[in-house]
């Protein structure tokens, strides 16, 4: 599955996955392991671009083939959806920057079928949103039930309208909560680039925001693939991103250690090509690296099918060590936990505890089972 992650493989990465295909395959494990990391049209392209599909049983094939099709029938409708949308903002002299979703499928893959994705998000100027929204009720949308503000302050309720599949559209008026993320976005409406796609041209984020943009949906879930393999993806394509600018703005944003982390796992699981003096300035400190390695097994990132329980509980306890300082870590887990409950610092804590607890559980459980030496550990380096 993650050597099949990718829009093109290398000779040798298309070698290792016939080597494995001779061996014994759980393609059901397989199959819904792709399907719950939303890169099954990956997967399906790469085994039919390559001449896989004769090594794998019929009914897997035509799950993949379906999960591909399906991809394509959505995103040409979210495409056509979106590029209306677009074209009556510019009619009206609303700036909008197109994030995520088909245009990075159009920026990244090349074909609207290699990336899913579940609805539309445009970036608008906090000063237009009056006319933003305005303007969406006009084109036919209706917003859904009013969100908790403290929950999304950087966009509202999505707007719903139904077209030949329900569509779903969020206005953003910023990347991410600021009590977060300081992202600039003065400064990122100022870099936005053009991309001609076939309905018209559209603003999007700079490939450098486009990273880190990526890297804060990352740390969001920690356990995307989807997202891993968009950022593979862009430092394929882009091997002249202005790095000095990356790096800086990891920091200034506040997110230095979702960057080292997502590029060392783009680097290790996916073999993106990761300068290696990016990720030794933005190293983080001992004592987060160690806590961070203890709770970020390469096995429960890759896998949302066991210990689904104990995998989202780590993932909240990693967002927290990535955050900037202990205020916003308090605040990943408070919006986690829920605030106000009775005896909420003492829950808390606990809770963190036994997180720790569960996962060196596990560790042990794994190291008597398959001893010293991990398999998957094994594989993934191609031994």
């Amino acid at each position: 599955m993650l050597l099949s992650a990718a829009a093109g493989l290398s000779i040798h990465n298309k070698e290792r996955i016939s080597a494995l295909l001779s061996g014994n395959v759980d393609w059901k494990y397989l199959i819904n392991l792709a399907l719950l990391h939303d890169i099954a049209p990956l997967v399906s392209h790469s085994f039919a671009a390559n001449g896989f599909n004769d090594r794998v049983p019929a009914p897997y094939i035509q799950r993949l083939d379906a999960a591909y099709h399906q991809t394509i029938y959505k995103n040409v409708i979210l495409s056509d959806e979106l590029s209306g949308v677009l074209s009556a903002f510019n009619r009206h002299g609303i700036p909008v920057i197109s994030l995520k979703g088909t245009t990075l499928a159009e920026m990244l893959y090349d074909n609207p079928a290699l990336r899913t994705t579940s609805d539309m998000d445009i970036l608008v100027k906090p000063g237009d949103l009056p006319r933003a929204r305005s303007l969406l009720v006009e084109l036919g949308y209706r917003q859904t039930e009013s969100q908790p503000q403290q929950s999304h302050p950087f966009h509202g309720a999505p707007f719903y309208r139904q077209a030949a599949l329900p569509v779903f559209i969020e206005l953003h008026w910023d990347l991410e909560d600021e009590k977060l993320i300081s992202a600039p976005v003065q400064e990122i409406w100022s870099r936005a680039q053009t991309l001609r796609l076939q309905g018209g041209d559209t603003l999007i984020l700079s490939p450098e925001d486009t990273l880190l943009f990526a890297v804060v949906q990352l740390c969001k879930s920690f356990d995307q693939l989807k997202v891993l393999s968009d950022i593979a993806g862009l430092l394929r394509k882009y091997d002249t991103l202005d790095w000095p600018y990356i790096l800086g703005s990891a920091r200034r944003w506040g997110i230095a250690a979702g960057v080292y982390y997502s590029l060392k796992l783009a680097a290790d699981l996916l073999e993106a090509p990761v300068p290696l003096s990016a990720l030794r300035e933005l190293k983080p400190r001992a004592w987060r690296r160690m806590l961070i390695r203890f709770l970020t097994d390469r096995n429960l990132f890759i896998s949302r099918i066991k210990w689904d329980k104990l995998r989202t509980e780590t993932l909240v306890l990693v967002r927290g060590l990535m955050m900037r300082n202990a205020r916003q870590a308090v605040l990943v887990l408070k919006k986690y936990r829920g605030p106000g409950k009775r005896g909420g610092r003492l829950r808390t804590v606990l809770w963190i505890f036994l997180v720790f607890v569960a996962m060196l559980g596990l560790r042990i459980a794994r190291a008597v089972s398959f001893g010293a030496v991990d398999p998957v550990e094994n594989k993934l380096q191609g031994k």
